[in-house]
């Protein structure tokens, strides 16, 4: 929420850790917006609008329900979603939330959540033969662009529900669970050269930038 124009719609994503309600905030990077992207906040408390050194009153998970406006550090941010993660344990702990916060979670969750992202049928059978792994690696491109998502808020969600740690970025295990959640094949080799083709990281690490680019492109 910015009254400066080059800055509305930019989109972050905020991790709550509970051990100690300490906020990091990431900005994931916009293809042609001249956002570098990367931490806009490292791990820190934040106190309230009001709050002072005698009475200090920090930000706790109840106050992240979905339209929420949290004031960080003169930074106004919108939260406009959250993750499978976040209401499995909404609902685990349902007596520590207002039921306003488990409500808005829960219906925008369950917009996504609903059908799962499946593949009718039994797993994508490649028969491997030596040299075949191009071969391979196409039909299971083809496969992953087939998920059912046609917008930019939906690649992002499920982006989401694979970047277990919260880093910005999912590597080989989350890209493996994906396929497994898909019934794609998860042969090692496979998942190398698929990470190859979504971005040229030397990490392996796959930025919600590419992952949007892979599945948008033709």
């Amino acid at each position: 929420d910015s009254a400066r124009p080059e800055d509305r719609g930019r989109r972050f994503i905020i991790s709550y850790r509970l051990a100690d309600d300490m906020l990091t905030i990431f900005e994931p990077q916009a293809k042609n917006s001249g956002i570098i992207g990367g931490k806009f906040l490292e791990r820190t408390r934040v106190a309230k609008p009001g709050s002072t050194a005698e009475k200090p009153s920090f930000y706790g998970p109840q106050d992240f329900y979905i339209g929420a406006v949290i004031d960080i550090f003169k930074h106004r941010f919108i939260i406009t979603n959250a993750d499978a993660y976040v209401l499995k344990f909404i609902e685990q702990h349902k007596d520590q939330f207002p039921e306003k916060t488990y409500n808005t979670i829960r219906d925008k969750v369950g917009e996504y959540t609903g059908p799962k992202e499946t593949v009718k049928g039994a797993p994508l059978k490649v028969q491997r033969h030596p040299g075949d792994l191009d071969i391979m690696v196409k039909q299971v491109l083809a496969q992953l662009k087939k998920i059912a998502i046609t917008d930019k808020s939906r690649i992002d969600e499920m982006f989401l529900r694979y970047n277990n740690d919260r880093t910005g970025c999912i590597d080989k295990g989350n890209l493996r669970d994906l396929c497994k959640r898909l019934q794609l094949p998860t042969d090692d080799d496979l998942l190398e050269a698929l990470i190859s083709k979504i971005t040229m990281n030397p990490t392996g690490n796959i930025s919600l930038e590419d992952f949007r680019e892979f599945i948008e492109g033709k």
